[in-house]
């Protein structure tokens, strides 16, 4: 049984790839990037946990989503299980695979070499979009929280959006209102950030 440490799941949103998608948020990141937008999903030993089994059963109840998105956290700290849990979704549902990660697509690919986990979980994955988030290149590029980030396409899945997607003015962003907190759902741009954490703050 394969275990999974969790910051946050959010069944539907539209604020983390193409169409509406269910999100996850791994807990636990080796980076720290400045201005992190979920710093709470960064200690290794926050969240919560809970079985690829449990979070597969959850997932197929869930309607009308296009895929999965991934984020965190760092999600390739969880790579095996992460893997297995795309593998089993996607055995019964046409579902995309979109994920976020620090490490840049060469580091992944070398560390791959080694790593079955990682190896598996790549070959699992649609859209990769890398490398460390930077609040200095926070621009309101589309799919992406800073421009620095790569976005490499794994497989042809969203070869044909990915051009509609760049012509996007702005990144969408929710607010999701949560049993215990609220939860911002995508990057705003800086000055729209700015504004949320002084409303946050108020």
């Amino acid at each position: 049984m394969q275990i999974l440490q969790l910051y946050q799941i959010i069944p539907q949103t539209r604020a983390l790839g193409y169409k509406t998608r269910f999100a996850i948020w791994v807990q636990g990141c080796p980076f720290r990037c400045p201005e992190c937008m979920t710093p709470d999903s960064l200690a290794m030993d926050g969240g919560y946990t809970t079985t690829v089994d449990a979070l597969v059963s959850l997932i197929n109840t869930i309607p009308d989503i296009e895929g999965l998105t991934i984020t965190g956290g760092e999600p390739f700290l969880q790579a095996a299980a992460l893997s297995e849990l795309v593998k089993q979704v996607t055995a019964v549902r046409d579902l995309g695979i979109i994920v976020y990660s620090g490490y840049t697509r060469t580091q992944l690919e070398k560390r791959a070499r080694t790593n079955l986990g990682i190896n598996h979980f790549l070959n699992h994955i649609d859209l990769l979009i890398d490398a460390p988030y930077e609040a200095s290149h926070n621009e309101g590029t589309p799919l992406r929280g800073s421009s620095n980030q790569g976005l490499h396409l794994l497989t042809p899945r969203y070869q044909s959006i990915i051009n509609s997607v760049y012509k996007e003015e702005k990144r969408a962003v929710e607010i999701h209102v949560l049993q215990q907190h609220t939860m911002l759902v995508g990057i705003p741009e800086q000055q729209s950030l700015q504004h949320w954490q002084q409303k946050l703050k108020g």
